[in-house]
């Protein structure tokens, strides 16, 4: 069994957390994604425990949600989704945490990531005092919980920070991964779906013990060559996979203005904080963009986006805001709302390929 010590770090309830650490919410919430043909009309995108406790879940029309909201006399939030500013939370969260702590990171969904820190660390216990300390400046510098899984490959970590949520820490040793995944339902295995535990239990495999020990030929046979192997070895708790350093693939720096506006210059004042914030990023990495990105939420929190590619990669940060004040023109020339949060983003990002200025093309 391999001696890797992997990270799998899951944010407890993101987006609702989120929201309600920025807006002093307390109760149960809920975070939608509004179709627009009518005030309800839409679905929930996710919501905190609190409202899963009542009965609300993801994928379910707002109306019912709503319903259920009604018939629990409790009073329920329901807020439109901000993924930007989930997505600019994420990316701080890398950035000022886990970086910290290893190099190989890889970003697995906007609010998860595995951390290998096989090198940092001699032992499982070092791994779990990283653990700890990430859980507690999460919540010091975010005000949300997440909880951590520790395994010697990927799948035993994700598996493991699923345990306890939410706040959970549980750390499985590589002595201890075939009592860990013998715990388990089938469902309880990353990749194992309903589909395929109606196929093996056809074959009369009802455990995860059944089927870390069963004919591999019937597997194959059943599920094909890939599949069958690939989920016996699941269930002995065996992955290979390495953590993908994936390239960052964008910067974003979103701020909320003082009052809505309208006003071109006034919006533009926010721009070179924004701007240097990103810059920071880029020194630090040594990263240039190629594509430059303008983000508008307006006042009925709608998201708009202008971009414009760049002639070559650059880190030139006065061209830079020159584009997205252009960019930020041409948008509210045609807009006639008003603008209540903006957001500026590089993008097409490149480590060591470009050029200081674009004039130099």
């Amino acid at each position: 069994m391999s001696n890797r010590k992997i990270l799998h770090v899951d944010m407890d309830s993101f987006y609702a957390s989120l929201e309600k650490e920025r807006k002093g919410l307390e109760g149960p919430i809920v975070i939608c994604v509004y179709s627009g043909r009518t005030e309800d009309s839409g679905a929930v995108s996710t919501c905190s425990y609190e409202a899963r406790d009542l009965g609300i879940h993801a994928a379910m029309p707002i109306t019912r949600a709503k319903e259920i909201a009604d018939e629990s006399g409790q009073e329920v939030h329901f807020l439109p989704m901000d993924r930007e500013y989930y997505r600019q939370v994420s990316d701080e969260i890398r950035e000022q945490i886990y970086e910290n702590y290893t190099e190989r990171i890889e970003q697995a969904s906007i609010d998860e990531a595995y951390l290998d820190t096989t090198g940092e660390v001699e032992s499982f216990e070092e791994a779990e005092a990283i653990a700890k300390e990430i859980q507690k400046e999460v919540e010091e510098k975010f005000g949300i919980t997440c909880s951590v899984g520790i395994g010697p490959n990927k799948l035993v970590a994700k598996i493991a920070s699923d345990r306890e949520k939410p706040e959970g820490l549980t750390v499985v040793k590589p002595d201890e991964v075939d009592e860990f995944m013998r715990s388990l339902d089938l469902e309880d295995i990353h990749g194992i779906g309903d589909k395929t535990v109606e196929k093996l239990e056809a074959l009369g495999i009802t455990s995860v013990e059944e089927l870390a020990k069963a004919d591999t030929r019937q597997l194959i046979e059943e599920f094909g060559q890939n599949l069958g192997v690939k989920i016996q070895e699941k269930a002995r708790g065996v992955d290979d996979e390495s953590v993908e350093e994936r390239g960052q693939k964008q910067i974003t720096r979103i701020t909320t203005l003082d009052q809505n506006s309208r006003s071109v210059n006034h919006i533009k004042t926010y721009f070179p904080d924004l701007a240097d914030e990103i810059f920071e990023q880029l020194d630090d990495k040594g990263l240039y963009f190629g594509k430059v990105v303008l983000v508008v939420i307006d006042s009925d929190i709608q998201m708009h986006t202008r971009s414009k590619t760049l002639k070559a990669r650059i880190q030139d940060k006065e061209k830079f805001i020159e584009v997205e004040e252009a960019l930020l023109e041409d948008f509210m020339d045609g807009f006639d709302g008003e603008v209540r949060r903006i957001g500026l983003r590089v993008s097409d990002l490149e480590e060591g390929s470009g050029q200081r200025r674009l004039g130099s093309f």
